[in-house]
């Protein structure tokens, strides 16, 4: 990548860092506003063009930025819906928490040997971090699931 490409593609992720700043600090929805007056749907739309106007010129184009530029322009419905959903993040910190362990564990062990182990093994972790979110016991979820599975072979 020449000079000039590096410094573009340094100004772009800052302008891009910017939009997400601005979005961020952006007041949520007003509880005492029916939802048809809420200013966050024309926040959340103004955020996307914003967003959008950035890639639009590299989106098509040889440019280092164009994969960046085609994932955001495939999800950009989806980048600011924390501007409209106070319940919703701005950021993925807990989804990146979550499967920390799993890569920690993966990269110690070596992985599995076959697609079906790590198929069984992703399998069994998302199970185990749901119960875990939800505050159940791994434990009496297994015999629950088992025993379901015995008396459907019984039947």
């Amino acid at each position: 990548m020449s000079t000039l490409g590096v410094l573009g593609a340094r100004q772009w992720s800052k302008d891009v860092k910017a939009v997400y700043e601005r979005a961020v600090a952006s007041p949520g929805p007003d509880a005492s506003l029916p939802a048809a007056q809420q200013p966050s749907a024309a926040s959340l739309s103004a955020f996307e063009q914003e967003l959008w106007q950035l890639c639009a010129q590299r989106a098509h184009t040889s440019s280092p930025l164009h994969p960046l530029c085609e994932r955001i322009k495939r999800f950009l419905a989806e980048w600011f819906v924390f501007v409209a959903r106070p319940e919703v993040p701005a950021h993925n910190n807990l989804a990146e928490r979550s499967v920390r362990p799993l890569v920690i564990a993966r990269k110690l062990s070596g992985g599995s040997r076959s697609p079906t182990g790590s198929d069984t093994r992703m399998d069994l972790l998302s199970l185990f971090g749901s119960w875990a979110a939800q505050g159940l016991n791994p434990f009496f979820q297994c015999l629950a699931q088992l025993s379901q599975q015995s008396s459907l072979l019984e039947a």
